[in-house]
């Protein structure tokens, strides 16, 4: 009984923003809760600050402790909250033709995204035109969009990161009952209306919902209030007037014919916030990040809820995109990202909570230990599953371990989260447990840590926070910390791993396994018999390897962020080496359906060219990491 409405360039627009949003940028918003959640629950002042060092140094937090938000993060509210928070990770690179076996440029790109769904986020398409169809893109779009995320045309190619810059705060606003519309807020001693809008909410099988949104210059307020005091206020740079010009852009850089001319094009577009990663048949390469970023008050990093009734602030518009990152065929003879820090020292501050580098790092490992790339090399460090945390943690953890079978297996690991690897499990029963251990203490009394529920919550499948996670690791590197202060740090690693139960260690493979289901047909039994939903399967990698295979798991469903797309380039031929998890149809009773899974799984490549239909065709790689 739904009637949609028509599909115009609204909602093309529409559409946009919330991928923008809802995907990508709303992952640092959850973050940034995270950070009051941890602080109004208890968690020492000084701990927080040295966890996050500097970025919390000129905080409020009795501030932030007044400021009435929804679902804290107590113990009794654990078990109701759902996707906290959301990871939005890709690898892309470029190799210079000095550095290719062939002498062309090469390029690739993985963006990763939750992939067990069916039908498949991308939607695989070649595309010509012009008077003899001359003119061609092929790569991967989405339904509804007209853009290609990664993709090549005859003279470039293309793939995308996220570049995770701050482009959302939390203002904090001083409300009271009154007005012409229910309630105001104050700026200064000056107290204004909220602008007030009803958004109508269709229910299926139930009468409609109409909900009341108040909101001022600086943000939409987080939940209604019911009462005189502080609350919060979510803004995001989206929502500014310009940000649907990103659609020209993404055309812009389709149509361009050189690295230089696409990076000049990028430069402009509003958001997503990326990093862009260009080769042209020329033999040029380079990288580019995008992107409107809040410019702040100096003395705020966007970190932490800041008083929106000090004009002094309020964003002064964003920041200049010459500002932004730029690499145009370094001496290096490549450029890559993987969601890393780009902060410049002495250059403005775009990501305040960046990703480990672990991913990036071994990526330019492995470039740096090849100057004759080809396909199969750049296909094989797309599958790769090194961790280069666990390599690094192992340095901290192992010289605390006595002698044992347990301390020799994990010596004699080649760090790789392999399906068949029961010492990628082991490490990260160990690897939890030291969190537990040191970052578990009761956030009551004189500990005033994290406490083990929540600690457990962030650092397993239920709540994974890469954010936390990222400082903790650093942190791990240090002999002081006031974590564990009055505590032996070498102990508390040794009762980490006294605490490993042999029973559980089973191979990765088991450990990190999952099913593709279908979004429309949610029956498991049924949708499995029926053929909707595929049976479990392993999942080679984690968070930290190039190939990363991370698993979520809400109340709800289930949740797999790894590659969702591999697409790989050597310019000298119209064709990309390609493979997805899905297929190219949504249709359940389509042999398309899902006919890539198979390659996505084993690590083999398909040719899509510009010329014909694809046809399977095998790329070796050196590393079979998925079989």
């Amino acid at each position: 009984g739904f009637h949609p409405e028509p599909w115009n360039e609204q909602a093309v627009l529409l559409i946009g923003n919330l991928l923008s949003f809802g995907g990508l940028a709303v992952g640092q918003q959850q973050n940034e809760r995270i950070l009051v959640d941890l602080i109004q629950a208890g968690v020492d002042d000084a701990k927080m600050r040295e966890l996050f060092a500097p970025r919390l140094d000129e905080a409020d937090f009795d501030l932030l402790r007044q400021v009435k938000i929804s679902n804290q993060l107590s113990d009794e509210a654990l078990e109701l909250i759902t996707d906290l928070p959301r990871l939005a990770g890709s690898n892309a690179w470029a190799v210079a033709p000095a550095r290719a076996a062939g002498g062309r440029a090469l390029l690739a790109a993985d963006p990763h995204l939750e992939v067990n769904r069916l039908p498949a986020i991308w939607y695989e398409a070649v595309l010509h035109w012009g008077a003899a169809g001359e003119n061609y893109v092929l790569g991967a779009t989405l339904p509804g969009c007209p853009l290609f995320a990664v993709a090549r045309n005859p003279r470039l190619a293309w793939g995308v990161t996220y570049l995770k810059a701050d482009t959302c705060d939390y203002f904090i606003e001083d409300c009271r009952p009154g007005g012409a519309t229910g309630w105001q807020y104050r700026r200064g001693d000056v107290w204004h209306d909220f602008a007030l809008r009803e958004e109508i909410v269709q229910r299926k099988n139930g009468p409609t919902e109409v909900q009341r949104v108040l909101s001022s210059p600086q943000g939409t307020l987080e939940c209604a209030p019911d009462q005189p005091g502080l609350y919060l206020a979510a803004a995001w740079v989206g929502n500014q007037p310009g940000a649907g010009g990103a659609i020209g852009v993404w055309l812009d850089v389709l149509a361009s014919e050189t690295a230089a001319q696409a990076m000049q094009a990028a430069q402009r577009c509003p958001q997503p916030t990326l990093n862009w990663i260009f080769a042209d048949s020329q033999g040029h390469i380079g990288q580019q990040a995008s992107g409107w970023v809040p410019r702040r008050h100096s003395a705020h990093s966007g970190l932490l809820p800041i008083p929106a009734w000090d004009p002094a602030n309020h964003w002064q518009g964003t920041i200049p995109p010459d500002q932004m990152l730029r690499r145009y065929d370094p001496a290096c003879g490549y450029v890559a990202s993987a969601n890393e820090d780009i902060n410049q020292p002495g250059g403005p501050q775009i990501c305040t909570l960046p990703l480990s580098d672990y991913r990036k790092r071994r990526i330019v490992e492995c470039l740096q230990a090849d100057d004759r790339t080809t396909v199969a090399s750049m296909t094989g460090l797309q599958y790769d599953v090194l961790s280069v945390q666990a390599r690094e943690l192992l340095q901290i953890f192992l010289p605390h371990l006595p002698e044992s079978p347990l301390k020799q297996r994990l010596e004699s690991w080649d760090n790789r989260y392999a399906i068949d690897s029961t010492e990628a499990t082991l490490f990260q029963q160990l690897y939890r447990n030291v969190l537990l251990e040191i970052f578990g203490q009761s956030a009551e009394a004189e500990h005033r840590g994290i406490g083990w529920r929540r600690m457990l919550y962030l650092c397993s499948r239920a709540g994974y926070s890469t954010m936390v996670l990222t400082a903790i690791d650093a942190l791990l590197r240090r002999d002081q910390s006031l974590w564990w202060a009055g505590r032996d740090k070498g102990a508390l690693i040794r009762a980490a791993a006294e605490r490993i139960d042999p029973r559980t260690i089973v191979p990765w493979g088991k450990f990190n396994a999952f099913q593709f289901t279908n979004r429309f047909f949610s029956a498991p039994r049924m949708g499995r018999a029926l053929g909707f939903h595929t049976g479990r399967m392993p999942m080679p990698g984690c968070h930290a390897t190039p190939f990363q295979g991370h698993l979520l798991s809400t109340s709800t469903r289930e949740t797999t962020f790894a590659p969702s797309y591999h697409f790989v380039v050597e310019f000298g031929e119209d064709a990309a080496w390609t493979n997805l998890p899905g297929g190219p149809s949504e249709s359940r009773f389509s042999p398309y359906y899902k006919t890539d899974i198979p390659r996505w799984r084993t690590g083999e490549y398909k040719r899509l060219s510009a010329e014909s239909i694809p046809e399977p065709a095998s790329a070796p790689r050196p590393h079979p990491a998925a079989e």
